[in-house]
């Protein structure tokens, strides 16, 4: 007896067992028209608690076999969960049907407004508690609803009332945001400064100071893996503080050799050991440059 192409799909993927019970499973029993069996094997990713991530997709091609089995308001439902969540949701045509794009089209104009209307209370509440950081990207998204409200025909004269507030907000939250940013930095650099004139920081430049002397500066060799675009030759160079007791206190790669092998040479970098810097016999805080030339 000859089975058709449907009838070997769903056999292949049932034989495999629970194995088998996978999201591209699913797709291509949608793909074959199969749509009671993709519905099942849908059921299954749902109750699994490892499937958490893939969640939103798993929703959609539910809505999908739904939809195409005729069940067009379980298939509404669906979507409304799923654009509730996130009306920003992108239904990509080349996995639905015009059909069915429409369909979600329609539900999204649906819910839009009372979604923006939620986001924008819930953005609104953060930004009275002063939290301007957290309440820019919430208030920017109710942004990119609202326009989204305005492709769908979805907006009316109160959406646009609200459109100005929200654009105000993002203004104000962006300045402070800003502003907050600018003074944290001059802080900083005025903490930096200080330290600076407590604990100074000496160099090559300082004729006045013996220069630290390496106990331990082990540049680990290049991995094979790396080879061909590493030559031999490369230089690089790799910015080093040392403190008073010899250890590496910060270390930055100023010229790049590679960017995995940067990562190699910083995280030895920080094991480095050397005798301190020294002034009139004291221990200093010392900024070295080390070379990286590869052989």
């Amino acid at each position: 007896m000859k089975l058709s192409a449907v009838a070997i799909l769903f056999l292949s993927v049932a034989s495999a067992g629970a194995a088998q019970d996978s999201l591209s499973a699913a797709k291509d029993l949608y793909a074959a028209a199969a749509y009671e069996e993709a519905l099942s094997t849908l059921a299954r990713l749902s109750a699994a608690p490892n499937e958490a991530s893939a969640s939103t997709e798993i929703d959609q091609y539910r809505a999908f076999c739904l939809f195409a089995l005729g069940r067009s308001a379980e298939a509404e439902s669906v979507a409304e969960t799923l654009l509730t969540k996130d009306p920003l949701l992108d239904v990509d045509a080349r996995d639905a049907s015009p059909r069915i794009v429409a369909m979600f089209e329609a539900v999204r104009k649906r819910v839009l407004p009372r979604v923006i209307r939620d986001e924008y209370k819930s953005a609104r509440a953060t930004l009275d508690r002063k939290e301007f950081a957290a309440a820019l990207p919430a208030l920017m998204r109710v942004r990119r609803m609202l326009d989204q409200a305005s492709d769908v025909n979805a907006a009316d004269e109160t959406l646009s009332d609200l459109g100005v507030l929200v654009d105000g907000f993002i203004e104000l939250a962006r300045t402070t945001v800003d502003a907050r940013a600018e003074a944290e930095a001059a802080a900083q650099r005025a903490a930096a400064r200080s330290i600076q004139a407590i604990d100074p920081m000496y160099d090559a430049s300082s004729p006045e100071v013996s220069p630290p002397v390496s106990i331990n500066q082990q540049v680990p060799p290049v991995p094979a893996a790396l080879r061909s675009v590493v030559p031999p030759g490369r230089a690089g160079v790799l910015d080093l503080v040392i403190d008073k007791s010899g250890n590496v206190e910060r270390a930055v790669m100023r010229d790049s050799v590679n960017a995995m092998y940067d990562k190699l040479v910083l995280a030895a970098a920080r094991s480095w050991k050397y005798q301190p810097a020294t002034k009139n016999g004291a221990p200093v805080r010392y900024q070295k440059s080390v070379t990286l030339t590869l052989r």
